[in-house]
Parts: C-alpha cells; sequence; structure tokens
C-alpha cells in the first residue's frame, strides 16, 4: 500500500521540539517502542480483553500476550471481562495456568475481571453448539457450581471476589468492577462505591484506573450500543483524574474512536480472541458468521481468530503512553501510541480528535474499473454483480483508511445508491493492505433504465472523506434486472 512520511500530528501531546530530538519518526519506523523514548515509566501495565478461552490450547495467545508483557517488564496485567467464552470452570482454570506459567513466582500483578460470558456465555446458542462439539456441557458453567462464580473465582485465582475491587500497584490505585454485583443479576454499585473512597482516588494528585467489561456509555466509538444500566458515566465525571479500559465490543484499536476524553478519560481495549468488524458495511454484519444476503464476500472475524491485539500502558508523571499492539506479529506496535497527557490539553477530545485523523486521498492517477459478471451470493445462489476496481487510497505512515464509500449516482439527480465496505484487511497489520480494493455491486439494486457514474471516496473513522474518484465511462442498466430469475 502506498504511505506518505510518518505525520507528527500523529502523536497529541508531543510538541514540536520533543518530535525532533527524540528521532520519534524514525524511531518507530526502525521498530522500536514508543515508550523507551520518554525514559523509564513509573508504572507499566499490558492490557487485553475478551480472551474467550475454552477448550485446551485456546489459551495460547493469552498466553503469549502475556509473555509480550513480562519482556515489556509490566508490573501488572489487566485483562476486561470475558475469559471464559462457554463460562466454565475449567476455561478459568486454563486462564490461571497459562499466568503461572508466565508470572508464577514473580511480583506481577494479576488485575481480572468478569464479562457476560463469564456468567451466560454457557446458554448462547452458538456457544452451547461448540461447548457440546467440544465434549463439554451446561453443567460446567462457573454459576451451577456450589457458590456460584464467587466460590470458584475466590478457588481458582486465589483472591477475594467482590463486585467492585480496589488494589494498589506501586502507589497507583486500581478499580475493577465486576459484570454483575451481589445478587449475581444487577450491576455493581459504583455510587456508593466512588463516594465512599473519593477522597483517595480523587485527591491523590495521580490519575487512577478503573476498569470493567462493558462500554461506558457516550464514550468511546460503540459505547452507544452498550447496555449500560447504571450510573457510572455521572459518578466518574466527577474524577477526571480517571483513565477507564472497557471491553466487549471487539473493536480494533484502528478505529482512533477507541480512545475518548471528556470529563475523564476513556480507552477501549480491543479483543484478543476476535475482531468484532463496525456494523453497516457489505463485506462486515451484526452476525458472527456474516449471513447477511448481499454478493459481496463478508470478511472472516470469528472463526479464523485474526487480529489479536493488546495494549501496553507506560505511566509517566506528565503522561500516559499507550502502545497498541499486533499480539499475532509479536508485540510490533500497529499503530502510532496514544500519548494523553495528565494535565492540560485533550487530545482525544471528540472535537480535538477529528482534526488530528488525516483524512484519506487516492493518488493522483486513481481510476475505477468496472465490470459485470454471473457468480453465487452468499448463501451459493446465482446473481449478476458489478465489481468495481480501484487503487486503496494514501494514507500517512501509522494511520488507517477506515473504510470506503461508493456510489451509483444517477444523471438525472434523482438519489443515489450509496454503499459502504471495508479494506479486506481492515483489522490487520498496515502492511497486510492491499495495493488496490474490489467492491461487488448486485446489479438489480444498481439503478434501472437511467444513466448513472460510480464514484469512490475513502473516510477516515469519523466519516470526513477523500476527493472522489469517477469512473471515467457512464453506466445505463437495462430495465428489468430486478425481475430477474434468482
Amino acid at each position: 500500500m502506498r504511505k506518505s512520511s510518518f505525520p507528527q500530528h500523529g502523536f497529541a501531546g508531543v510538541s514540536r521540539r520533543d518530535f525532533i530530538l527524540s528521532g520519534l519518526a524514525s524511531s518507530l519506523v526502525a521498530g522500536c517502542r514508543t515508550a523507551d523514548l520518554f525514559g523509564r515509566p513509573a508504572l507499566a501495565f499490558g492490557v487485553v480483553s475478551d480472551i474467550h478461552v475454552t477448550s485446551r490450547g485456546t489459551e495460547a495467545r493469552y498466553e503469549k500476550a502475556l509473555r509480550l508483557f513480562k519482556g515489556r517488564g509490566a508490573d501488572a496485567v489487566m485483562v476486561c471481562g470475558d475469559l471464559a467464552d462457554w463460562g466454565t470452570v475449567n476455561s478459568l482454570e486454563l486462564v490461571r495456568d497459562a499466568w503461572q506459567r508466565v508470572f508464577g513466582g514473580t511480583q506481577t500483578v494479576p488485575l481480572l475481571c468478569t464479562g457476560n460470558h463469564d456468567f451466560e456465555g454457557w446458554w448462547y446458542g452458538d456457544m452451547t453448539m461448540d461447548m457440546h462439539a467440544s465434549g463439554h456441557s451446561e453443567d460446567e458453567a462457573a454459576v451451577k457450581a456450589p457458590g456460584g462464580v464467587k466460590s470458584v473465582w475466590e478457588r481458582v485465582f486465589g483472591e477475594k471476589y467482590a463486585p467492585l475491587r480496589l488494589r494498589r500497584v506501586k502507589g497507583y490505585d486500581f478499580v475493577s468492577a465486576e459484570y454483575v454485583g451481589e445478587d449475581g443479576k444487577s450491576r455493581p454499585d459504583v455510587t456508593s462505591f466512588f463516594k465512599a473512597n473519593a477522597g483517595r482516588l480523587r485527591d491523590s494528585g495521580r490519575p487512577f484506573f478503573f476498569f470493567r467489561h462493558l462500554p461506558i456509555r457516550g464514550t468511546t466509538g460503540d459505547s452507544l450500543r452498550s447496555a449500560d444500566g447504571d450510573a457510572i458515566f455521572s459518578v466518574l465525571k466527577d474524577f477526571p483524574n480517571v483513565v477507564a479500559f472497557t471491553g466487549h465490543t471487539h473493536r480494533p484499536f484502528v478505529d482512533e474512536r477507541q480512545i475518548w476524553q471528556g470529563e475523564f478519560t476513556v480507552i477501549g481495549v480491543p479483543s484478543l480472541s476476535y475482531p468484532s468488524l463496525p456494523y453497516g458495511h457489505e463485506n462486515s454484519g451484526a452476525k458472527r458468521d456474516g449471513t447477511a444476503t448481499n454478493a459481496m464476500p463478508a470478511i472472516p472475524v470469528r472463526r479464523d481468530l485474526e487480529g489479536t491485539q493488546a495494549l501496553f500502558v507506560n505511566v509517566y508523571e506528565d503522561r500516559i503512553v499507550v502502545e497498541r499492539l499486533d499480539v499475532e506479529a509479536d508485540g510490533i506496535e500497529a499503530a502510532p501510541s496514544w500519548i494523553v497527557p495528565l494535565s492540560g490539553a485533550k487530545p482525544f477530545a471528540p472535537s480535538e480528535a477529528e482534526r488530528r485523523v488525516p483524512v484519506p486521498a487516492f493518488p493522483a492517477d486513481a481510476e475505477v474499473k468496472c465490470q459485470t459478471r454471473n457468480t453465487e451470493n452468499r448463501q451459493g445462489k446465482w446473481t449478476i454483480v458489478m465489481t468495481c476496481e480501484f487503487p486503496s487510497a494514501v494514507v500517512p505512515e501509522g494511520w488507517r483508511v477506515f473504510d470506503y464509500e461508493i456510489r451509483a449516482v444517477p444523471k438525472d439527480g434523482s438519489k443515489p445508491l450509496v454503499k459502504k465496505f471495508l479494506s479486506p484487511a481492515y483489522h490487520k497489520l498496515p502492511a497486510c493492505e492491499p495495493d488496490s480494493q474490489r467492491f461487488w455491486f448486485d446489479v438489480s439494486e444498481l439503478p434501472q433504465d437511467k444513466d448513472y457514474v460510480i464514484e469512490v471516496r475513502a473516510c477516515n473513522c469519523f466519516g470526513r472523506a477523500s476527493a472522489p474518484i469517477v469512473a471515467s465511462r457512464i453506466f445505463h442498466s437495462r430495465p428489468g434486472l430486478g425481475k430477474a430469475k434468482r
């Protein structure tokens, strides 16, 4: 993929002088760690979420991430829920065993919390089928054990289980919230907890860290879909020194909306097991197996377990450096680090972030080539498609195109047909990005019996689009295609 040089504006909170003196651009291109440029941190910890361990062997991705964190000198490792895909006791034991193999006998602190799968995964339809096919049953669910998840947790991990816990690592506080509260159903009572601990958390003069599984509504990119159901936003807004970490969405960190700054800071943690793709695209969908009826091939996600990602957080006196790591690629920094100042500027506030993220552009010689052919849709039914091929958009080094918008625009001024799609390498390393993109229109959806042109735009995660490239020819669909035998 064609790219330009590494941009200065990719590093929020770093002055021009810091940027030049540190050799930041050249160091990153050469594969050096971003955090090394700022000296030894006061605190360092790894962060993963949604590890979804099932049967023996599936903990390998988690163990690999732990070894990467150990090599970086982690003081702690945070896991933001969904440890066990099926919620079984055996899966939780595999999580523990992986930890013991890597960090057993060390001072590194485990910071784990539960997610919905740890309580409910055994009855999720497709999960239950996987569980049965692997020789396991619902009777192994931790919630069905004597004493429930609390008893299992304390036996397996050897630590007290509570809906809200306050732990300290090297003088920094960590607050975790479990998926459910004392009654095993409702959310933990964060309001009372933070009121009781306000003096310790707010007046320390240092940041503290909050983590749970569900997103905090109104913060990161997918948080509006969160069934929040509690008062966590209204509570945390009174703690400007909190940095919160949440999981659940499985969104890869190529979406720059996964970090948010308002009254406090929130970071959406990517999945260590499999990515989930944003909705509203022709090659993604709400269902895990991509069973939409459109013709464009879906990006496989759950089945091939690609795109496993993690964060590594380095805490300094004046800033926090969040490295974005590709675990499959042995911990390569897959995107520029998020550098969060601990006072003053808020570079990840929505308005600032929109200015920070560059808008893609197409090469000057880019053109769209279209052809019509017979093929099959995702259900194996015969269909006719128009394929549109064009060069991938140009982006600064370290950044990614979020998606592409393609339009069939009638020449008579009537409403265009608008589609969006993701690059097939959306959730992978930038080096995996193809030189060209291909989109499939089902011809029965195209404008009928009128002239139209094909336009393509490349967009960043905030929807800001490049100038369009336009196919050189005018198309005219013959009438009656909508009645074609399918």
